[in-house]
């Protein structure tokens, strides 16, 4: 199936496209993202910037997983399928057509070099420099501060510095699976910490995650040294901390909402993990204020 630059430009979700213009595009995407075989009439970068994403291609049926340290190139015409190694992963890609990269070859210099080493799908290694511009690509508050000239303009930065580096840069291994674990359990992390006041079954995260309860307590702990319900009990505690400290709240307000159930409950976690009572690091915050 062939999914060409107009219809790259054109997405049924327009909330999805950063730019574009007659020569190159940036999309964005998430969640439980998968697209069966296609290719382009373009070239494709893709960087994944939170979780994981599996990229097959017709010279690597076996796939490889991409992580949040490098990107994948796919030249146009070379068919390739893509999907979210879990549901919380998001992603941008950056299209460019041959026409935008002769301007650039005549207008900046040669891309030779570039030409050569993506002859096939390579995956190189992520700057930090690139990093910055895939998170303003995510931003959900572009209006706020860039015009659609801005946003173009942030195109095309990213767009530079992924040429830039795949000239320069190293090129990189495929992700191995116990990479592909490591990037699974940080969003495990990062899902369980934004719903630490909840009480989350393992259920709803075998569902969520597509992977089974063993396999991912199994990761879990060997990835982190403890398991996914200390984990939890940890972020509260750290929550109620920073309650406790910053507020006058009452104890049993702190501990709903940092997800406990009762003001007692809170004070047996915080002494078991901290060592210390609600009151006792109240009182040591007071200490220190007054000092």
């Amino acid at each position: 199936m062939l999914r060409s630059f107009d219809q790259l430009c054109q997405p049924v979700n327009k909330d999805l496209l950063v730019a574009a213009d007659d020569g190159h595009a940036t999309l964005t995407g998430g969640g439980t993202y998968a697209m069966p075989w296609h290719w382009h009439d373009c070239l494709m970068f893709i960087l994944p910037s939170h979780g994981a994403v599996e990229l097959r291609h017709e010279d690597r049926r076996a796939g490889t997983w991409l992580s949040q340290d490098r990107f994948a190139v796919v030249p146009s015409g070379r068919a390739h399928q893509t999907r979210a190694g879990c549901g919380t992963h998001t992603h941008v890609a950056v299209y460019v057509t041959g026409d935008a990269l002769h301007k650039l070859d005549v207008g900046v210099g040669s891309l030779g070099e570039f030409r050569r080493r993506t002859r096939n799908p390579i995956l190189v290694r992520r700057t930090a420099a690139i990093r910055t511009l895939q998170e303003l690509s995510l931003r959900n508050d572009r209006d706020a501060y860039g015009s659609a000239a801005t946003r173009q303009a942030l195109s095309s930065a990213l767009l530079m510095q992924c040429i830039g580096e795949v000239i320069a840069g190293k090129t990189e291994p495929g992700t191995s699976p116990r990479e592909h674990g490591m990037a699974l359990v940080a969003d495990l992390e990062a899902f369980l910490t934004r719903h630490a006041d909840q009480d989350i079954p393992l259920d709803t995260l075998e569902e969520r995650f597509g992977i089974s309860r063993r396999h991912m307590t199994r990761l879990f702990r060997e990835n982190t040294g403890r398991s996914i319900g200390e984990f939890q009990q940890q972020v509260r505690y750290e929550n109620a901390r920073r309650l406790l400290a910053e507020t006058d709240l009452p104890v049993g307000e702190v501990a709903f909402r940092v997800g406990f159930e009762s003001g007692a409950a809170l004070s047996r976690a915080m002494r078991r993990i901290g060592g210390h009572s609600p009151s006792e690091l109240r009182a040591g915050v007071a200490r220190s204020v007054k000092s």
